[in-house]
């Protein structure tokens, strides 16, 4: 069950009336042990409660990983395919046209940045950072990833990208990093298998007034 997920936030809504209605009827019966468990069974749940709403719209916690900590990249071993890409690799940066790039609606074509020796270790598959619509930082160990969504780019079209790039380069099947994208960010790491992803809170993230410093106008 998904830690920003509704379904959560319901059951314990739910929870906390439950627990309610029935301290009232131990009330009645005089019963001072139930009384004081049944208190404070609903404080706990109704802080609960609005501690999910709040992290639901904050988005401080997207997932189950980031909130017991398990974040950061680092190289994965696992079972390696070669990719369709790795016999001729450009060096640098270098623009990638996966198969189904224009059903991502993106505002350019993604850019690929790759470890300095992806191609000497053939026997390891990398973590992936994927920046959506910000900078992304500077990662030696990591495939990165950067594009540029538009009001058009949905999470639902961008859940082929991680095959396309299993597809196409020796990536992770777990501990990507996703930086920027706001709500389509989150949106995108909920769509996707557990484990697959954690949000890395990013500047882009921030409402506007946060983001950048105030400037006052001039005289």
């Amino acid at each position: 069950m998904s830690l920003t997920g509704h379904p959560l936030l319901l059951l314990s809504a739910f929870g906390a009336v439950l627990v309610t209605a029935a301290t009232i009827w131990l009330w009645r019966r005089r019963w001072v042990a139930a009384r004081i468990a049944g208190v404070l069974l609903i404080e706990a749940l109704v802080v609960f409660t609005v501690g999910l709403e709040v992290n639901r719209v904050e988005d401080f916690y997207p997932s189950w990983q980031a909130l017991a900590g398990k974040t950061g990249t680092g190289t994965v071993t696992e079972q390696v395919h070669a990719g369709v890409l790795d016999t001729h690799v450009p060096p640098g940066p270098f623009p990638w046209r996966p198969r189904g790039l224009s059903s991502w609606h993106l505002s350019g074509t993604p850019v690929v940045s790759l470890p300095v020796d992806y191609q000497q270790r053939t026997g390891v598959t990398f973590p992936v950072v994927l920046a959506l619509g910000t900078p992304a930082p500077h990662t030696p160990d990591a495939v990165t990833v950067s594009i540029v969504p538009t009001a058009k780019t949905t999470a639902a079209e961008l859940c082929t990208l991680p095959g396309e790039l299993r597809h196409d380069l020796r990536v992770s099947q777990i501990g990507w990093d996703v930086v920027g994208g706001g709500k389509l960010g989150s949106a995108f790491i909920a769509a996707q298998p557990a484990g697959l992803a954690d949000r890395v809170a990013s500047p882009a993230d921030l409402p506007p007034a946060l983001a950048a410093p105030l400037r006052l106008p001039t005289s």
